[in-house]
């Protein structure tokens, strides 16, 4: 029955458009001056481009990654910055994972010369997993549950400070639920106050999602694989109405599981696609928009694969170790990973 479903709702998608134009996918290694593993990217526009990783690292390129610049934020090697969002080149936001005080956010407005912590993990078994932004003033940020209350915060100042979400505003949490800090896209944000997070390691992985700036939220239930240690890693929206959500169950690295899935009614139903080519969890997603087609590309330890017809075919890009995948609407994106390896994805 999940075939047929499927089938349908991808025939009915590609009505219009039964022979796509033939797009070639190419990618080129890039040097990013630093060994650390890169978890997160943040993209201005095809030129600016910022990511971030681990032992305080982040790196910049202002010439479409010919060349990256990689430093380290004074005093913070030990943190793991898991999460990066850039307004533009002197202003960016840096969000670290970690319990307690690992977890924290912070802002530059001079390029990185210095950096001011906006906000500190004030609960000794809070995490962060990750931020997002609609503009360059509202924000939110997501992380584990505590004392069995979902926890997201909401900034409307651009990052300088962080305020809790009333966890009354949320549905309850499913036990031990939170996200996943592994590429920075547990939320994805469209048009004037709408956002979607994904769930894991609680009962079952869910999707809540806002229509009013986090005033209010409802949820949706997926069907991605369940479990302690699975659920959904990222979620990324084309569009107010199309989604995508991956992720998997991080103790079962080398087999298919059900790691993938599809919205086409702004989040309120998800249904599955066809798993990927690459083996074991999904950490990452990039979407895009390119010669009217609506591409996905999933990145994870086993690689990186891509999909033109929202998962129901794969074709595999790269077979290496990465995290995180993020594209433009002009067919440049990058792909980050372990032992700073950065890749530049292009769509012709």
């Amino acid at each position: 029955m999940k075939y047929l479903l499927l089938s349908v709702t991808i025939l009915s998608l590609w009505a219009c458009n039964e022979k796509p134009t033939p797009v070639k996918v190419s990618t080129t290694s890039q040097i990013s001056n630093t060994t650390a593993l890169i978890q997160a990217i943040s993209i201005i526009d095809d030129n600016n481009v910022w990511v971030s990783g681990h032992k305080g690292t982040y790196a910049f390129t202002s010439d479409g990654g010919k060349t990256w610049q990689s430093n380290v934020v004074s005093n913070a090697d030990t943190l793991q910055f898991r999460d990066i969002h850039a307004f533009s080149n002197d202003e960016v936001i840096l969000m670290s994972a970690g319990t307690g005080t690992q977890s924290q956010i912070r802002k530059t407005t001079d390029g990185g010369k210095n950096w001011k912590i906006t906000y500190m993990m004030t609960y000794s078994t809070g995490f962060l997993n990750t931020i997002e932004f609609w503009d360059s003033r509202n924000g939110l940020a997501f992380g584990d549950a505590i004392n069995g209350e979902l926890f997201v915060l909401k900034t409307t100042d651009g990052g300088e400070s962080w305020n809790r979400i009333d966890p009354k505003k949320l549905p309850a949490a499913l036990g031990s639920e939170g996200g996943f800090a592994a590429s920075g896209t547990c939320i994805a944000v469209k048009g004037k106050g709408k956002a979607w997070i994904g769930t894991g390691a609680g009962e079952r992985p869910r999707v809540i999602y806002t229509t009013d700036y986090g005033d209010s939220w409802e949820e949706a239930a997926t069907p991605i694989v369940s479990g302690e240690a699975a659920g959904i890693a990222s979620i990324n929206f084309w569009n107010e109405e199309n989604g995508f959500i991956s992720g998997g169950d991080l103790s079962v690295p080398d087999e298919y599981y059900y790691n993938v899935g599809f919205t086409t009614n702004g989040g309120k139903t998800w249904s599955l696609a066809e798993h990927p080519v690459l083996k074991g969890s999904v950490y990452g997603n990039g979407v895009t928009t390119f010669k009217d087609q609506n591409f996905v590309f999933v990145s994870g330890p086993k690689g990186i694969d891509y999909s033109n017809d929202f998962g129901t075919t794969w074709n595999s890009l790269d077979t290496t170790n990465y995290w995180a995948v993020k594209l433009t609407g002009n067919g440049v994106g990058w792909a980050t990973g372990t032992d700073g390896k950065i890749l530049k994805i292009s769509l012709q």
